[in-house]
């Protein structure tokens, strides 16, 4: 059993010829940023650009200076330094929330033109300065906020005046990315990436066939690596590509066919089983409240009628089950024996290694980012708890300081 890693793409789902073409998006979790103008893009780093294009256009004369959180993906800083942004941080706590006086400061002191907030595995991180948001459009800053790891979240996004988000951490998609605003966006300036689409569906459906294909061990360990080291050259492409990528049609038709309300809540229902079981654990515990994972449980209750009618909304269905360890680098080792893909997000990128506070370190150092998306049920996340208990035994022994 392997859990994790890139998504797998079944090549019998993919829209082909007319159909392909034919095919338009229409995503409810976007609808409910409660914003008039979408535009699907190739990623979520191409959706901040063409946000950031669209701003210039809307607002001329608008101070190119943006507050970013130091606790962030590095590609997210790409498409501000592209575009002649000039990026100021503000600080990350231990908890994932910002610290308000710090920000009045920054706020009065740099003078930005944008303030660029993050809600952080599923949870509201920004629920305690949401009202601050408010006061700070009515001085003229503008707001975007990015939800690719909160994607699910009731209340993100309203306050924004550009919501972004990348589509294909999400669902198995060669690309994906979104910016939704109520100001006009330049979606003329997007452009079909077909090379990248098609490459990118080739080694998404060799994972599939090395999943679910009947291949011998030496074959499947060649295919594994193969489609690992594509994964690779195509984000470093994306990385050094400063166009601004359109959704392909083998995307929208993909993104057609997905059942949101049913994959937020089996991620719900994820979140809150591995939740309950590292209760107790000293080595590794999740980062944010445990009421968040109750709320999943709640929302595992309702059932997906009640899900569809908007009620239990409230359940937590990150991106991942974000957790701290003592020894990060031993624990993701150990899962990675066990088949267990646990990603560290993120990097730290060379725009904010200079800048970052001690609890910022922390996070960077112990941070470690669980999966339990969609693809996967009880039977999948019973057998990472298992793991994850024997986990708690090996790396015992070290004094739990948190």
């Amino acid at each position: 059993m392997e859990i994790g890693s890139i998504y797998e793409l079944n090549p019998e789902t993919l829209p082909k010829g007319e159909k392909a073409e034919k095919t338009g998006v229409r995503l409810t979790e976007i609808e409910k940023y409660r914003k008039s103008n979408v535009e699907y893009t190739m990623s979520g780093r191409a959706a901040i650009a063409l946000a950031l294009r669209s701003i210039v256009k809307n607002r001329p004369g608008i101070s190119k200076r943006c507050l970013l959180p130091a606790y962030m993906c590095d590609t997210v800083f790409f498409p501000f330094e592209w575009e002649g942004w000039e990026i100021h941080f503000y600080h990350i706590k231990k908890n994932l929330e910002a610290d308000e006086g710090e920000l009045r400061r920054l706020v009065g002191q740099v003078r930005p033109g944008l303030l660029f907030i993050h809600a952080y595995y599923g949870v509201d991180t920004w629920k305690p300065m949401r009202s601050l948001l408010k006061e700070w459009k009515n001085h003229g800053i503008c707001i975007m906020e990015d939800v690719t790891q909160s994607y699910y979240l009731e209340g993100a996004g309203e306050e924004a005046d550009y919501v972004v988000g990348s589509l294909r951490k999400w669902y198995p998609l060669p690309d994906g990315g979104f910016v939704a605003s109520k100001e006009p966006l330049a979606g003329e300036m997007a452009v079909l990436e077909k090379e990248f689409t098609e490459k990118r569906i080739g080694l998404l459906t060799e994972k599939w066939s090395y999943l679910y294909g009947k291949n011998g061990e030496k074959e499947k360990k060649a295919m594994k690596e193969s489609y690992l080291k594509k994964n690779r050259e195509m984000e470093e492409w994306l990385d050094n590509h400063r166009g601004i990528g359109g959704l392909s049609v083998e995307s929208a038709g993909i993104l057609a066919a997905v059942d949101e309300a049913g994959c937020r809540m089996k991620r719900s229902g994820n979140y809150y089983y591995l939740s309950e079981r590292m209760k107790g654990k000293k080595q590794f515990w999740p980062i944010l409240p445990e009421k968040e994972a109750v709320k999943g449980k709640e929302l595992g209750r309702t059932g997906r009628e009640e899900l569809k009618k908007g009620e239990g909304g409230a359940g937590t269905a990150p991106l991942y089950l974000a957790v701290y360890a003592l020894d990060r680098d031993r624990l993701q080792r150990f899962l990675t024996e066990h088949n267990i893909y646990a990603p560290v997000l993120w990097p730290v990128g060379k725009e904010n290694e200079g800048c970052l506070t001690e609890d910022e370190k922390y996070i960077f150092g112990h941070m470690l980012a669980l999966p339990m998306d969609q693809r996967y049920g009880r039977k999948e996340m019973e057998h990472m708890a298992d793991i994850l208990d024997k986990a708690e035994k090996v790396l015992g022994g070290m004094e739990c300081s948190r």
